[in-house]
């Protein structure tokens, strides 16, 4: 969603975000992607509606990325404390049910976007990118994914992606075992754990995306 000005037209230090989502792994992949990129950083992670409120009274980020199912109740209240700490800050909704969201008025004049975690990746990527223009990325080097056979690579990005040992197969048509025999692997041409290789699996998927700048 366009907007007028950004958080960042008047100054050049780092956007602070507080991440509001109980899925643990879409977690991982947000914190992930924001980790491996410059001009935001994340101030706080909270997996329900308590935790977002101390979060965002306690730390008044610039950017709310915000699930809106949340186990204790509905994420919009979290919106409204992340607006009363922070007046200028913009959300970005993540849900299931994009297509169902209504926007209340009192959000409408800070929504940045609403998207659904079927295209999260990218979508989000291009909602930051909004937010603090597309900047250059500490990545991987080339030469260790090119150790990859074809098919470890093809897994490499699916995890980059942030999808699951069990989707990857699906798509694949391979077994779930097979899917993670390729993961081992590739975590140990890479020598990462399975943390470090998801952050590296999504920082290429990254640098291979269009629009992002090299």
């Amino acid at each position: 969603m366009p907007t007028d000005a950004s958080p960042t037209s008047a100054a050049q230090t780092p956007l602070t975000c507080v991440i509001v989502e109980d899925q643990g792994m879409f977690l991982d992949l947000l914190s992930g992607m924001i980790a491996i990129r410059g001009g935001i950083r994340i101030a706080a992670q909270a997996r329900d509606v308590a935790a977002g409120h101390q979060a965002c009274a306690e730390h008044r980020p610039d950017v709310l990325i915000l699930d809106l199912a949340l186990p204790d109740g509905d994420g919009l209240d979290v919106a409204q404390t992340f607006l009363e700490a922070s007046p200028q800050g913009r959300v970005l909704v993540v849900t299931g049910q994009a297509s169902e969201f209504v926007c209340p008025a009192w959000l409408n004049d800070h929504l940045q976007a609403v998207i659904s975690k079927n295209d999260a990746f990218d979508a989000v990527r291009r909602e930051l990118d909004e937010l603090i223009g597309a900047t250059d990325v500490a990545m991987l080097d080339d030469s260790a994914v090119r150790t990859l056979s074809a098919r470890e690579a093809e897994v490499f990005g699916m995890i980059g992606d942030g999808l699951t040992t069990r989707t990857i197969a699906e798509r694949l048509g391979l077994s779930e075992h097979t899917v993670q025999t390729h993961r081992k692997r590739i975590a140990a041409k890479l020598n990462t754990s399975g943390d470090e290789t998801l952050r590296r699996a999504i920082a290429y998927r990254i640098k291979s995306s269009p629009g992002v700048a090299r």
